[in-house]
């Protein structure tokens, strides 16, 4: 059951995205390459549609490296109608909906950094929403603010501050270095 429940959220994750031409995990471009999961503890409910991924948890596919201490993966769960609408598969997932990282989120790939406690990923909108004190950076470039929205299918970001945690960023010209 367990099995069954992994093997089909990754089948219907990488359908939507190939329906939709975007990679679920936009930062993982090795759409043929495994991703590795690690954590001390995981929970599969059919019922909820969840798989739950708790303490120490460790996503790697090639370079990308992502942390927290709690990975979920939530599914709309749909009753295909057979026949005279008689359910088909009551337990079967369809969709996914969302994924969400929490716990001192760290996404590293290459000079790429992004911190934060919750990080998002919406299916349906395209979008991740990095909360929680994000911060990204690219070398010495770093940009954080009290919200990070980033639109995959526009490739467009918006940070947005507000009270004590107004948007900042410290940009470097190409070719100067910090102190």
């Amino acid at each position: 059951l367990l099995a069954m429940l992994l093997v089909m959220v990754s089948a219907v994750a990488a359908q939507q995205a190939q329906k939709q031409g975007v990679n679920p995990f936009p930062m993982m471009t090795g759409k043929d390459k495994p991703i590795n999961i690690s954590s001390d503890k995981l929970e599969a409910s059919q019922k909820e549609g969840t798989i739950v991924f708790e303490g120490h948890v460790v996503a790697q596919q090639e370079d990308l490296t992502m942390t927290g201490r709690k990975l979920v993966v939530y599914a709309v769960k749909e009753k295909p109608k057979g026949p005279k609408g008689a359910e088909q598969n009551p337990g079967m997932i369809e969709h996914l909906d969302r994924i969400e990282l929490s716990g001192d989120v760290r996404v590293t790939q290459g000079d790429k950094l992004a911190t934060c406690e919750k990080a998002v990923y919406y299916r349906q909108e395209q979008k991740i929403i990095l909360s929680g004190n994000p911060q990204v950076s690219q070398g010495k470039d770093v940009l954080n603010g009290r919200l990070i929205t980033l639109y995959l299918l526009e490739e467009r970001s918006v940070v947005e501050g507000g009270g004590q945690n107004p948007v900042k960023a410290t940009l470097y010209p190409e070719g100067k270095k910090a102190n």
